[in-house]
C-alpha cells in the first residue's frame, strides 16, 4: 500500500524522509534556541513549516501522516516523551483543520498558516484539559494571539520554500492548484 499516492516511487520516498528530516532538525534547532514564549506550550514551530508544505505539496494523508511521525520522532529523539500527547493532538487537529481551510478558496496559504498554528495550540491545551486540568483553558486567549503571531512569522520560510519548490521537486507534483 502507497503512503503518497496510488504510487510510491523510491525518489518520493526518499523526498519524503528529506523533509522529515529537515522538520526534526528544525526541532531540534527550536529546542537549543535561547528565545521562549512566556505562553505555556508555544514555540515558533519551525517544523511547522515542512508540515504545511507537505500538506500544500501531496495531500492531506501524506501530511496528516508527516505530522503524526514528526511528532513523535521529535518526542522521542528530544527526549520529550512526557509531552507526546500534547504534540499529537496539536499535530492532528493543525492539520485536519488547515486542510479543510485549505479547500475554502477565502484562505490563502497565510491564512492556513495562522489558524494551523492556532489549532495546534487549541489541540495542546485539549489534551491538556483532559490529563491535567479543564482550567488550562484559562489560556486560551494567550495561546491563541501567540499562536496566530507564531503561525505569521513560520508563513514566510514556508512561502519562501514553496516558491523555491519548482527547482527540486519533480516536474509533475501532484498538487499542482494555485494557492
Amino acid at each position: 500500500m502507497a503512503l503518497w499516492g496510488k504510487r510510491t516511487a523510491l525518489s518520493d520516498l526518499t523526498r519524503t524522509a528529506l523533509l522529515l528530516t529537515v522538520a526534526l532538525i528544525l526541532s531540534w534547532v527550536e529546542s537549543v534556541l535561547p528565545f521562549h514564549i512566556p505562553v505555556p506550550g508555544v514555540k515558533l514551530g519551525f517544523a511547522n513549516i515542512v508540515t504545511v508544505f507537505v500538506l500544500y505539496e501531496y495531500s492531506f494523508p501524506a501530511a496528516l501522516l508527516f505530522g503524526v511521525l514528526r511528532a513523535l520522532l521529535s518526542s522521542l529523539f528530544l527526549g520529550r516523551l512526557s509531552g507526546l500527547a500534547f504534540s499529537l493532538c496539536g499535530a492532528i487537529l493543525s492539520v485536519a483543520g488547515m486542510a479543510l481551510l485549505k479547500r475554502i478558496p477565502l484562505f490563502s496559504s497565510f491564512g492556513v498558516s495562522v489558524c494551523g498554528a492556532v489549532l495546534h495550540g487549541a489541540g495542546q491545551l485539549l489534551a491538556a484539559s483532559v490529563i491535567l486540568s479543564p482550567a488550562v483553558w484559562v489560556w486560551l486567549p494567550a495561546v491563541g494571539i501567540s499562536s496566530a503571531l507564531c503561525g505569521a512569522i513560520t508563513w514566510v520560510p514556508f512561502r519562501i520554500l514553496r516558491q523555491s519548490a519548482p527547482r527540486w521537486m519533480p516536474k509533475k507534483r501532484q498538487n499542482m492548484k494555485k494557492e
